[in-house]
């Protein structure tokens, strides 16, 4: 990963995988304890919907916020809630890879369901992105998503350098 300073203002570019990421820093004291915020968004998926920013980079920890199935013109997909919890997942990819993560560095994920009957759809789905040492996740059916999604899915996710380790045996290992 290539680092350049912008400007005095913390602004930087990352450049991955051939995609331009501007990423904003801030800091802040707290009690001594100098903390650094980077605003991370990713120029190949649709931008935010509302007052948010697509993901935050804490120390080592991203924390994404929910994705939908929408195409990089803010388009829904067609096709339900599969269609949609691929491209959530593929959109989730971008960002954890704008941040410096990846799917395998997912530690937690939540997944907003329109209908609870969507379960088992979304699971197939989601097992074909998260196919070994799976995040911790809840699920849930809500009232109402955003432009009228029928999933939406959020992440806490590692950057850095990542070893995994198992302490038993992993429940979604094939």
């Amino acid at each position: 990963m290539t680092i350049f300073l912008l400007s005095r203002c913390q602004k930087f570019t990352f450049q991955r995988a051939k995609a331009k990421l501007l990423v904003k820093m801030t800091e802040t004291t707290a009690k001594g304890h100098k903390v650094t915020k980077i605003i991370v968004s990713s120029p190949n998926i649709y931008k935010p919907v509302g007052p948010y920013s697509q993901a935050i980079l804490v120390d080592k920890t991203l924390y994404v916020s929910g994705v939908l199935g929408l195409d990089p013109q803010a388009k829904l997909v067609e096709g339900g809630a599969e269609a949609q919890t691929r491209q959530a997942l593929d959109n989730l990819r971008h960002v954890l890879e704008a941040g410096g993560s990846s799917l395998d560095a997912v530690v937690k994920t939540t997944i907003l369901l329109e209908n609870i009957d969507d379960f088992k759809t979304v699971n197939e789905v989601y097992g074909q992105f998260f196919t070994k040492d799976c995040p911790a996740r809840a699920t849930f059916q809500v009232g109402k998503l955003p432009v009228g999604a029928a999933v939406e899915i959020e992440a806490i996710a590692l950057s850095g350098d990542l070893t995994i380790a198992e302490a038993g045996p992993c429940p979604c290992s094939k």
